[in-house]
Order: structure tokens, then sequence, then C-alpha cells
């Protein structure tokens, strides 16, 4: 069975449009044609469907139309042209702080939200104490919720939102409200509404979420569909080409802070020690270009995880991002961590020349938060400094690339 059916949408924004045209339908409350005026062509010819079940995943850069395809599927925005068919009772988490009165408190707001999504006092008072429960504010939620913090105010429309009744539920970039627990809390709810044979359609730009619930994915680009396809071969696809576009960007110009602190809330896993080693295997920050070296990064878990990312960073002291690399990119599988170890990252030779470079060295849920977000079990962030010295022979830069020299005479000496 099919929960959603589209075909040939379309959506064209005016970008320019008279004064006379604004002024006649603010007067009459008609839509006067727009033909000639210019046109943003937000969505393109797109043609899909979504069964019953299924998690759809849609990703895209800024601007691709995410946002757009997920107001025209709620009946939000009317298409320019193209028709959309919903099979189905629709929820909708788009904008989660819609409905909810500032001046109220946040118990009343449930109240408020849950007559907006049609259900009655008696339902809402069946499912109140599991709504304050899921949100985490049960020491808050009898003070008005212009006292809350945004983040307070997300978490709330989110609980109400997830205890709902829906066949379908369409969702714009909202896993990402909150700590790490509620995270985790968010899409265990998800998962038990795909176990339940629900529908879901997840817009969002965190590729770790997309990966973990959905088994299909759509990948727009400029308001056309790039790729629809199985989860693995999309996401591969949008992570190659972001990283294209970000080796473009000159890293010197974007340099980090060592002010700023990483981390969740969890800390589910943490760095215990660091230890740099050189040649015979003594600590030291003391290394000449060509030199072996070997770091050690000690760790303690407080509860289970499954395959973390470990990752190392080298910045030279003016910010420019010099070398990187992490567990995933060497092809290590981590596996299940549950107690204390040490992971090792050797280096046969270090081929950077003299200077000062500063690590950060981190553990991260996966290769997408380590690259994209600022969500880490723990990060220290350009807390360790090598000093390394080089030789005159050793060339000039950032680093010595072994070369040879050599000249080739003209076999014909009279030219």
């Amino acid at each position: 069975m099919t929960a959603i059916q589209v075909k040939n949408l379309s959506k064209a924004y005016h970008t320019k449009i008279s004064s006379r045209r604004v002024l006649l339908r603010l007067l009459t409350g008609q839509e006067e044609s727009l033909q000639g005026e210019e046109q943003s062509l937000a969505l393109s010819e797109l043609s899909f469907d979504v069964p019953t079940g299924q998690c759809l995943g849609i990703i895209g850069r800024n601007g691709s139309g995410k946002s757009t395809l997920l107001r025209i599927l709620a009946g939000i925005v009317n298409p320019t042209s193209g028709t959309v068919a919903v099979n189905g009772r629709l929820s909708t988490v788009l904008d989660i702080q819609s409905g909810l009165n500032p001046r109220m408190s946040g118990r009343q707001n449930i109240y408020i939200k849950g007559a907006l999504y049609g259900l009655g006092k008696a339902e809402i008072n069946s499912r109140l104490d599991q709504i304050i429960s899921f949100s985490g504010l049960s020491e808050y939620i009898d003070y008005p919720i212009h006292t809350y913090s945004t983040g307070m105010i997300i978490r709330l429309g989110f609980a109400i939102a997830m205890h709902m009744d829906f066949d379908i539920l369409l969702m714009d970039e909202i896993l990402s409200v909150g700590d790490m627990v509620f995270q985790r809390q968010c899409l265990s709810r998800i998962k038990q509404f795909l176990s339940e044979g629900k529908t879901i359609v997840l817009a969002t730009h965190n590729l770790g979420d997309v990966s973990a619930l959905c088994q299909r994915v759509l990948f727009l680009e400029q308001g056309r569909i790039r790729h629809d396809g199985m989860t693995e071969s999309v996401l591969k696809e949008y992570w190659d080409i972001c990283e294209k576009e970000q080796n473009k960007i000159p890293r010197a110009l974007h340099p980090f802070n060592p002010e700023n602190l990483y981390g969740t809330d969890t800390k589910d896993i943490s760095i215990t020690q660091v230890s740099i080693r050189g040649e015979a295997g003594a600590e030291t920050t003391a290394f000449a270009t060509g030199d072996a070296m070997e770091i050690r990064i000690g760790y303690h878990c407080r509860s289970p995880v499954e395959n973390p990312l470990f990752r190392v960073q080298f910045f030279r002291n003016d910010g420019l991002f010099v070398h990187g690399t992490n567990t995933a990119r060497a092809g290590l599988e981590v596996g299940r961590l549950e107690s204390n170890g040490e992971v090792r990252l050797k280096y046969d030779t270090i081929h950077f020349l003299e200077g000062d470079y500063y690590l950060s060295i981190g553990i991260w849920p996966d290769e997408y938060s380590s690259t994209f977000t600022d969500i880490a079990y723990d990060c220290h962030q350009w807390s360790y400094v090598i000093q390394v010295t080089s030789k005159r022979e050793d060339g000039g830069g950032i680093i010595s690339n072994p070369c040879s020299w050599e000249v080739v005479e003209a076999t014909n000496k009279n030219r």
C-alpha cells in the first residue's frame, strides 16, 4: 500500500512582483495570474512514492528544496503544478514551536497543542504524564514557557508531537534538539513508530540519523531528485560531494579556537590520557622531520559504546589545518567498547617541516558527526603540541616530500 504518492510536483516562487499586483491582492484577496513575473523554481518535476511503513530520508544542501517539499506534503504550501496524494492520518513536526503560547505554562501548552492535533481533554489527560516525562521538564512544567530556554521549548513541542495519533509523520530537521540523552530517546521513539507500521518522512542534514532510521533516501539538488535509492548508496554519493566541496574551502580562514569545548552531556566514553612517543618508545614532544611517532589515546567507558570514531588532527600555530586522520578512514572497525583501553596511532615517518604543531584528539559517534557537527563524546581541542626541527635539505613549506633531482642534457648539443 502507498502512503504518499507524488507526481510531477513543481513549486515556483515569484521573486519580483509589481506593486500594482501586490495592492490588488491585498484589496481583493484574489490570486491574480502572475505569468511573466520573475520566478525562482524551488522544486522541479518530482515524482516518487512512499510505501506504508517505510522511513524515507530527504537529504540535500541548504536551498535544495527539502523544507518546501515537506510543507507541500503537509498541505501548508500549494504546489505550482503536479499532484500529491496522502493516504492516512497525517502529523507534522515542521515548526516545533508553532501553537505554543509563551504566557502559559508548559502543562497548559500541552492541552493547547493537543487540541490543535485534534485530541480531546480526556485523551490528553491519559497521555499527560508520558509527555512530561519524555520532555524531561517535570521541574518546570508549571512555569510559563517564556521562562524556558529555546532548547526547553523545542523539547516540550517535540514531546507533545511524539504522543499524538497519526499514520504518517513528517519531520524537518528536529532530531538535533536537546542533549544526547534526549536525542537517543527521540530515535528510540521513532523506531517504535516504525515497528508499529507507521510511515515517516524525515528531512535532515544529519546523515547519522538517516543511516540509523531510513531504508530509502531522496537526494535533492537544486529542487530536483539527483538520486532516489537505498540508503547506503545515496549517502555515499552525498558524502563524496560534501567532501569535495569542503576541500575547496581554505581551512586557514576557519581556524579552530582552542577555547571551543566539544562534548555531549552523557560522556559515555571519555579520553583519560594521551601519550605522544618517539622513535625509542619514550614520551616526547620533540621530533625531527622523518622521525617515527606514536600517539596513544587512553579511554574509559561509563556505558557500552558501539563503534566510536577516534580522530587526531594537526594544526599549525596560525590555525591552518595540516593533517588529520580517523579510525573510519583508516578502515579500523573499533567495535563495541565497554570498559577501559587504549587506541594507538602510529606514523612510520612524519613529514612535517620545522615548526610547532597543535593536536586535537577526540572521540565521536561517527564520521559525519566529526566532520559537520560539534557532537563529540569527548574532544581535547588544541590540547597537545609537538615541536619539529628540520634540516635545510628537507625543503621548505609545511611538509617534506622525498624527491630527487636530475639533469638531462639534450642529445643534440649544437641546438
